[in-house]
Order: C-alpha cells, then sequence, then structure tokens
C-alpha cells in the first residue's frame, strides 16, 4: 500500500490523466514482460524513483514522464513484494462512484498477497458472465460470498496481508459503520457525474450504468 504522502497522488485526478496517457503513448503493454493488458486497469504507473516525504513536491519527481514505467500488476506485485505479520495488516475501503476508478486504483496500491473484494469480481466468479455483466437473481448469493469474506476480514482469518474493500458507498452513516467494525482507512475514488458518463461511453458496460451513476450521485453524503 502506498504511504499516506503518496496516497493524495496516486488519487488525484493529475496522476489518473497522466498514467491514462502513458497508456495510450506507448500502448497497453506491460513495459517489463511485454504482456499486453487490453483491461487497462491492470497497468500500473510505477516510480523508477519512489516516492517519498522528501520527493513527493517535487512535480519532475511525481509527473515526470520519464521516471514512470507502465508495467502489469503481476510485475508491480513483484517490486513491491513484502511479508509481514498479522499485527502489521491494514485495511482500505475504496469507495466512489460507479465507473470513479475504483479497481484501477486498488491495483495501483495493492501487492501480491493482498486480499481484495470486489462485488463485480464475485458476480463474474459465480455468475460465468463478462465482467460488469451482474445477473440480478444472484445477487442474494453475491451478497452471502460478500459478507463471508467481511467476516474473514473482520477477525483477520487467514494469512492475507493488507485488504481492500471496494464499492460504491455513498452513505456516510454505511461507510463509516464499516470502517469502525473493520478498523479500516477510507480512501474516497473522485470523479463527477460527467467523468462518470465520460468514462461509460467508452467502457462497453451497458446503458443500464448511466442509472447506477445517477443513483450513486442522489444518494451520496459527504
Amino acid at each position: 500500500m502506498a504511504q499516506e504522502f503518496a496516497e493524495r497522488i496516486y488519487t488525484s485526478k493529475e496522476w489518473r490523466e497522466l498514467r491514462h496517457n502513458l497508456i495510450v503513448e506507448r500502448t497497453p503493454k506491460c513495459e517489463r514482460c511485454g504482456k499486453i493488458c487490453l483491461d487497462t486497469s491492470r497497468l500500473v504507473g510505477h516510480h523508477k524513483i519512489e516516492l517519498t516525504e522528501q520527493n513527493v513536491n517535487d512535480l519532475d519527481v511525481v509527473f515526470n514522464s520519464m521516471n514512470i514505467e507502465i508495467i502489469c500488476s503481476d510485475c508491480h506485485n513483484k517490486e513491491h513484494r513484502r511479508f509481514e505479520g498479522k499485527a502489521a495488516r491494514k485495511i482500505y475501503i475504496i469507495y466512489g462512484p460507479p465507473l470513479s476508478g475504483k479497481r484501477t486504483l486498488v491495483n495501483q496500491l495493492s501487492t501480491y498477497g493482498d486480499l481484495i473484494l470486489d462485488l463485480d469480481s464475485i458476480y463474474q466468479c459465480i455468475s460465468g458472465q463478462e465482467m460488469y455483466h451482474n445477473p440480478n437473481n444472484l445477487r442474494f448469493n453475491v451478497f452471502g460470498v460478500r459478507d463471508k469474506i467481511l467476516d474473514m476480514i473482520k477477525t483477520r482469518y487467514g494469512n492475507w496481508y493488507d485488504a481492500y474493500i471496494i464499492g460504491g458507498y455513498p452513505s456516510k452513516a454505511e461507510r463509516e459503520r464499516l470502517q469502525k467494525e473493520l478498523n479500516a482507512e477510507l480512501i474516497y475514488c473522485e470523479a463527477s457525474r460527467q467523468e462518470c458518463y465520460e468514462r461509460l461511453v467508452v467502457s462497453g458496460r451497458g446503458g443500464q450504468w448511466a442509472k447506477y451513476i445517477d443513483k450513486w450521485f442522489d444518494e451520496y453524503t459527504e
């Protein structure tokens, strides 16, 4: 997980735009292993010169394209692999509107051996459908799997390192309840309604996602 001083960089609009532009310029391919990643959320912008408290405000380091590699999540995991005890575990709740880049952010921050809880991934796993094609009749099964994993996170069951929980969580009361229950840190993935609409156009997801976007912004409380 990125240190707190670097977290604000990776959640910023400037970073997301730079990463996107570098992928377009260099093609969606890992610059280390050469793997093609049509799902660009699996590509990470990696700083060759690691961000520190001393250089995090140096734009020549942070936003210098020559200092940034576009690598796949597997290579990123190998770069930052760590082995920590249970006492060092951290829990992060990554929340925000649909198509705000939550999964992409988690791929940027997480490393090998971390636990990632994402409803869309559970839907894909138990339905056999493509990502984001979520059969509504399976929602109770999906929620059951989610709750089981949340219980594992709460009790620190298993040997995972850090945990990332991806969700919309528009209700302040709900996300703060979960934060307190899991002793977690909240990270907001910011995007405007218009930005989410624009990403929907190029995402290939169904038109019903426009309703999901509207519903989130209508219900969101800061």
